[in-house]
């Protein structure tokens, strides 16, 4: 038998038990080794968003291939080295595109928009063979499935970030800005960047930019505990914005001769951030929306001032499944202090303080380890 979480509605959380079944040819059988507790889990067992349910959430998964059925090297993509039982991976949560909808015909390049791609941890479970999410002890891995091979001087925990990883990945790359014939567009080393929201991906932003070489990274948050795991991240200074926006505002001035930031990331996901970092960009900047994974509700905007600022907004919708490869490397290659990014170790019974916010202390990337923690 195999145990997990299941939430039957909002704020509905239920542990069961599925039998086991022998996997199908196209299958591959992991046992999960460690699940990311994700701000959108929480949204999805708050009922924030248009979920099916019942579904076994999570969807931050690093497991070990235990079981490979004999064609599944045909339908599952295993990166960085062969399909093999006892390999340790993580799990790219988005399948494959179909190829046929209108976005994979129109807009290939952008895997994600694709209409019939289903994503492991937001997939309904009472469909056989149930096992779709990260909160159980095992996963089973279907056709059309991304699994990437985790390097071996890479522990368990720090894999673990691969999927938050490359979310701070691809927000950063979209204000690269490739292929503007105007010198001086997008993000480069000289620029100043603000990332509004000190929670793990904006905190993993921050360690992305100050990896690339950005020489001034502001860091805006409301809670002092954050703005110093900020700064370990490498930001180079922060933003206390419990004062309110205004005062928040005014410190970013000071900080960059009272022009504002060039680029602004938004990773908050509060309507009232992206309001602060429409205030806060430069005339000229851009702003990278990557906080908005479910809604959360409605801002005040003033068009005038996009159009005064003559300002870009881009949006970030998850990220194509080959950005695990580069979330990869940068976690072998940075220098960062990540593991402090992780801040509870739980069980699976501990899920259900997890989703409720009841942990204790100030949770910034918990990790559940369904099979026991490792040593």
């Amino acid at each position: 038998m195999a145990t997990a979480w299941v939430i039957k509605g909002p704020g509905q959380l239920s542990l069961e038990a599925f039998p086991e079944r022998p996997i199908g040819d196209e299958e591959v059988l992991v046992r999960i080794l460690a699940t990311g507790v994700c701000g959108t889990d929480r949204h999805l067992f708050q009922g924030h968003g248009s979920f099916t349910f019942p579904l076994i959430a999570g969807h931050e998964i690093v497991g070990e291939i235990v079981e490979v059925g004999k064609a599944a090297a045909d339908k599952v993509i295993c990166a960085g080295g062969p399909l093999t039982e006892g390999k340790r991976v993580v799990v790219v949560p988005s399948s494959a595109p179909c190829g046929r909808c209108f976005y994979c015909l129109n807009y290939p390049h952008r895997t994600t928009l694709c209409r019939n791609r289903w994503v492991y941890g937001f997939r309904r479970c009472d469909e056989s063979p149930h096992l779709f999410g990260g909160f159980s002890q095992f996963l089973r891995v279907q056709p059309r499935s991304f699994l990437f091979v985790v390097p071996e001087e890479l522990d368990t925990d720090i894999a673990s970030l691969t999927e938050p990883t490359a979310v701070a990945l691809r927000a950063v790359e979209r204000a690269l800005s490739p292929g503007l014939p105007v010198i001086g567009e997008g993000l480069g080393v000289g620029r100043t960047g603000l990332v509004i929201g000190a929670g793990p991906i904006g905190l993993l932003t921050t360690a992305v930019l100050r990896t690339v070489g950005v020489h001034r990274i502001l860091v805006a948050d409301v809670r002092s505990e954050r703005l110093a795991l900020a700064m370990r991240m490498g930001a180079t200074a922060t933003i206390d914005v419990s004062q309110g926006q205004e005062l928040a505002v005014d410190q970013v001035r000071a900080q960059t001769n009272g022009e504002g930031a060039d680029i602004v990331w938004e990773c908050a996901g509060m309507p009232e951030a992206f309001s602060l970092a429409l205030q806060s960009v430069c005339r000229g900047g851009t702003v990278i929306e990557v906080g908005h994974f479910t809604d959360s509700g409605a801002t005040s905007v003033r068009p005038h001032l996009i159009c005064h600022k003559d300002i870009e907004i881009r949006g970030v919708w998850a990220y194509p499944w080959w950005q695990f490869r580069d979330a990869l490397r940068f976690l072998t290659i940075c220098r960062l202090p990540l593991s402090s990014l992780i801040s509870h170790r739980l069980t699976l019974n501990d899920l259900p303080a997890a989703l409720k916010g009841g942990l204790s202390g100030e949770p910034i990337k918990s990790l559940v380890f369904p099979n026991g923690a490792l040593q």
